[in-house]
């Protein structure tokens, strides 16, 4: 079946996460390698957040405490500085989808806070590049459970066997072949282009 719609992840893929701030910040304030990332999204505070069942303040909340725990002491000043993780959106790749939405449909699939839409409009400029955002806060389900991925093929009105999902983290493109979808990890905007063609896409 031709490809019909092309969903992009959010953090990592469309919005640049930097990795080597996180691990400056860890080496700055004492953490272990990769506690930066685990405090933020491997906690039971971030897993409630992103299907909408909790606060962005409680989550906030629960990932300073598990800095202070990681670093056995409190850290003033990180709050502020982890927005330094964050380097806006990485313009290869919403200069690719600008390309792929003359002939496919764009959509966004996104483990998120209730603050996705709002950053995409307002902070970025950018939400127009979407037919369609499924924000995981705001439907109640979270990659890489299928059902988020069908419920997004179902949203554009396209078979999920037409769409193809790109994300950097593993566990989430798992997810998408296992509901039926074309997904691809990514790792540039570069190798994307590459595998996207090869699959036959054309922009």
């Amino acid at each position: 079946m031709p490809i019909q719609a092309v969903f992009f992840d959010y953090g990592g893929v469309i919005g640049r996460l930097d990795r080597q701030e996180m691990a400056r910040l860890e080496d700055k304030y004492g953490l272990p390698r990769g506690g930066f990332w685990h405090a933020l999204f491997e906690i039971p505070e971030w897993y409630e957040v992103e299907v909408g069942r909790s606060s962005e303040r409680e989550w906030l909340k629960g990932a300073l405490d598990k800095l202070y725990e990681l670093a056995g002491q409190p850290i003033p000043g990180i709050r502020q500085d982890w927005h330094h993780i964050w380097k806006g959106v990485d313009e290869g790749v919403v200069s690719l989808a600008r390309g792929l939405r003359s002939r496919y449909k764009v959509g966004m699939i996104s483990n998120a806070t209730k603050n996705l839409e709002d950053v995409l409009a307002n902070h970025h400029g950018i939400i127009d590049l979407f037919d369609v955002v499924i924000n995981s806060a705001r439907v109640g389900l979270a990659k890489p459970d299928v059902r988020i991925y069908h419920l997004a093929a179902e949203r554009l009105g396209v078979p999920v066997s037409a769409c193809v999902f790109t994300d950097d983290l593993v566990h989430n493109i798992e997810g998408a072949r296992a509901a039926g979808m074309h997904a691809f990890h990514f790792q540039g905007v570069a190798d994307l282009e590459r595998q996207l063609r090869a699959l036959g896409l054309e922009w």
